[in-house]
């Protein structure tokens, strides 16, 4: 229990390593652990060459009576899913950004790690799945129809070789302070893990990243939700 949070709820925290910043494909694993991405191969498999068949004995053909010809219906572009259509994402404000950063690299230069930097594709793709889990998803770090954590990040024009995230919920009041107590309250409960249950903290003082991405948002019923993105 975090002071001034009535209820905290963290996700799993898990990283992914890829070889190619297009090769994501990893579920989410029930442990804390790294997981190797599988690569994508730069060309084909070389196949064997084939013995090629003999040539068929041409035999008389029909020229073709010409046909009516229709003008194909124009193609029209599929509408977007309810889902899609209906998530709007707030932003999260300057003044909250600031200081749950600031509240991050706190914890980093204390165990000797080099602060992070904010990047607005990186929170892009965290406001995005901030808001899918308040929609109706839940705490989860791939919500239905929604694609996996690296392929979100690319889609924002981010670059990465390797990738993580740490997701979590907790009630809060409705001002700026209080928004900020609740998220750097769940950065504590993160900080605070211990071996071998300790995901988030190993995202949060991982030596190999360098830029972060978040989104803190607290909905309707006053629960404020963060997601944090990482990557090299």
């Amino acid at each position: 229990m975090v002071a001034g949070v009535t209820a905290v709820v963290i996700g799993t925290g898990f990283t992914v390593i890829g070889l190619n910043r297009h090769a994501a494909e990893a579920s989410i694993p029930t442990a804390a652990e790294a997981t190797t991405a599988p690569a994508v191969a730069d060309s084909l498999p070389a196949t064997e060459e084939a013995t090629p068949a003999p040539s068929p004995t041409p035999t008389p053909t029909k020229t073709p009576a010409p046909r009516r010809t229709t003008t194909a219906p124009k193609k029209t572009t599929k509408p977007p899913t309810r889902a899609a259509a209906a998530l709007t994402v707030p932003r999260t404000g300057d003044a909250i950004l600031d200081a749950v950063l600031e509240h991050i690299n706190a914890a980093r230069t204390d165990a000797g790690l080099s602060p992070l930097t904010l990047d607005s594709g990186l929170s892009r793709a965290s406001a995005k799945h901030n808001q899918l889990m308040i929609n109706s998803c839940g705490l989860e770090h791939q919500c239905p129809g929604e694609s996996g954590l690296g392929d979100r990040f690319t889609a924002q024009g981010v670059e990465w070789t390797r990738a993580g995230e740490n997701i979590g919920f907790g009630s809060s009041g409705s001002s700026d302070a209080a928004i900020i107590k609740a998220a750097n309250g769940l950065t504590d409960s993160m900080l605070a893990e211990r071996p071998p249950n300790d995901g988030h903290r190993k995202n949060l003082l991982n030596t190999s990243f360098k830029r972060i991405g978040l989104s803190v948002v607290r909905d309707a019923k006053g629960i404020t939700w963060m997601t944090q993105d990482f990557v090299n």
